[in-house]
C-alpha cells in the first residue's frame, strides 16, 4: 500500500468511504481479515479502527469485535422555506450555529436594489455531535444593522430577518446538486476531500416578491438527506 499519509489514516478513509456508502454495516470484518485486506500491522488497523470509534462510526464490543454504529440521518424537506436549522429542531435534537464569516462585502451578482454589495454570512451547522451543513448566505446590506454577528449564533436567520427586520419570506427558487467536498470545505464539514456533498442554492424572495436572500448550502451526504413533500391533487408532467 502506497501512499503519502499515515497508513492507519489510508486505512481508516478507506473503511470510512464504505460505511457512509453502505458498502459495510452490522459487523467489520475481524482485525485478521482487515490486515491481508489493506496488507498492514494489526497496529495499523487497531488504529484505523480506534480513529472510526471516535467518530462515533464503529464500537467495539468485547469479544465480539467492532461494529458499524447506525447512522442518523436528518432528513430535509427541500421544497420547505424553513431552513435546516428548524427542521432538525422540530426533531427535537439541538442544532449549533457558529459563525465563520460576517460581514458587507462588494458583491457582483448583488440584485441592483442592494448597490452592488451584500451583507456576507458563512455559517457552520452541527447537531448529534457532528457538523451537518455549512452555508454560504448574501442578504440585503441594510440588514446588517438588523443582524450583528452576536445574535446569528445557534439562532435560525429566517426567524430573526422576520423578527428584527420585519420581512415575510413568500418564496424560493432552489436548486439540487451533488458534489465533491473540496478543501477547506471537507475539513469544516469533518470528511475527507472528494466525500459526496448534496449542495442546495438558491434565492428567497418576500411578499413584495424581491430578492432578499442568495444562498448555497453544502450538506453532508452521509448525514443529511433531501426529501420532497408532494401533496394529492399537484399537477405533474
Amino acid at each position: 500500500m502506497s501512499t503519502t499519509q499515515p497508513l492507519h489514516a489510508t486505512v481508516a478513509d478507506s473503511l470510512r468511504r464504505d460505511i457512509h456508502s453502505e458498502l459495510l454495516h452490522g459487523p467489520l470484518p475481524s482485525e485478521a481479515e482487515l490486515q491481508k485486506r489493506f496488507g498492514v500491522s494489526r497496529s495499523v488497523v487497531r488504529q484505523a479502527l480506534a480513529t472510526l470509534e471516535a467518530e462515533g462510526l464503529v464500537q467495539k464490543a468485547r469479544g465480539k469485535g467492532s461494529f458499524v454504529l447506525p447512522v442518523n440521518r436528518i432528513r430535509r424537506i427541500v421544497q420547505s422555506l424553513n431552513g435546516l436549522g428548524l427542521q432538525v429542531e422540530e426533531t427535537g435534537a439541538t442544532v449549533q450555529t457558529e459563525i465563520l464569516a460576517w460581514g458587507v462585502v462588494p458583491y457582483e451578482e448583488a440584485p441592483s436594489a442592494w448597490g452592488g454589495e451584500a451583507l456576507h454570512l458563512q455559517r457552520l451547522r452541527s447537531g448529534y455531535g457532528y457538523p451537518l451543513a455549512l452555508i454560504e448566505t448574501w442578504l440585503p446590506p441594510v440588514l446588517a444593522g438588523h443582524l450583528p454577528r452576536e445574535v446569528l449564533e445557534n439562532a435560525s436567520l429566517h426567524e430573526l430577518m422576520k423578527t428584527r427586520a420585519h420581512i415575510n419570506l413568500l418564496r424560493s427558487l432552489r436548486n439540487v446538486y451533488a458534489v465533491p467536498a473540496a478543501d477547506p470545505m471537507a475539513g469544516l464539514l469533518g470528511v475527507s476531500p472528494g466525500a459526496p456533498l448534496l449542495l442546495l442554492s438558491g434565492t428567497t424572495y418576500d411578499e413584495h416578491d424581491e430578492a432578499v436572500e442568495i444562498f448555497s448550502t453544502w450538506h453532508r451526504g452521509d448525514r443529511v438527506m433531501f426529501q420532497l413533500e408532494r401533496f394529492n391533487g399537484e399537477v405533474t408532467g
